[in-house]
C-alpha cells in the first residue's frame, strides 16, 4: 500500500496478530465469575487445583516453550484486550474508565496506582515493543535515527 507521498505503507497490524497469538497459546478462558479459586473465593478448596491456568505458570510456559518473554501483568493485559481473561477488578475499572474516561479519576476512586489501572484497562491502539514492528513504528524509528545524525 502506498501513501500519497510515494512511501510504501504496511497495513499489517502486529499488535493484533500478537494479541490472538498469546491468546492462542493460553488456550483458555478465566472469568472469576465460574471460577474463584482465589483464597476465600466461593469454590476455593484447600489443595484444589484451579480450572484456569494462572499467569505466572503461563508466563513461565511462554518464555521457555517459545522464547517470550512478557511481564504477567502485560501477559494479563493482552489476555485482557483478546477477551481471555476477566475478573471483577478488570470490570470494575473497565466500568469505571467508560464512565470518567481518566486513569487518574479511575485510580483515585478505587484508591489504586495509575500504573496499576492501566494494566486492567484493554490496549486501546498497540501492544508496544514488539520484535515485529508496525509500519509506524518503523517509521518512526527512522526518523529518530536521522535526527541523531
Amino acid at each position: 500500500m502506498k501513501d500519497t507521498d510515494g512511501r510504501r505503507r504496511e497495513k499489517k497490524n502486529p499488535s493484533a496478530d500478537f494479541i490472538e497469538q498469546i491468546c492462542t497459546l493460553y488456550n483458555d478462558i478465566y472469568d472469576d465469575r465460574d471460577e474463584d479459586s482465589s483464597i476465600g473465593g466461593d469454590n476455593w478448596a484447600p489443595g484444589q487445583k484451579a480450572n484456569h491456568t494462572s499467569l505466572n505458570s503461563f508466563q513461565k510456559e511462554l518464555e521457555e516453550g517459545y522464547g517470550i518473554k512478557l511481564s504477567t501483568s502485560k501477559i494479563r493485559k493482552i489476555l485482557i484486550t483478546g477477551g481471555c481473561w476477566t475478573t471483577e477488578r478488570s470490570r470494575e475499572v473497565g466500568k469505571l474508565f467508560e464512565k470518567y474516561k481518566s486513569v487518574s479519576r479511575v485510580a483515585k476512586e478505587l484508591g489504586l496506582s495509575e500504573t496499576l489501572v492501566k494494566t486492567y484497562l484493554p490496549y486501546n491502539k498497540v501492544v508496544y515493543d514488539l520484535e515485529e514492528k508496525s509500519g509506524d513504528a518503523k517509521r518512526v524509528e527512522r526518523s529518530r535515527k536521522k535526527k541523531k545524525v
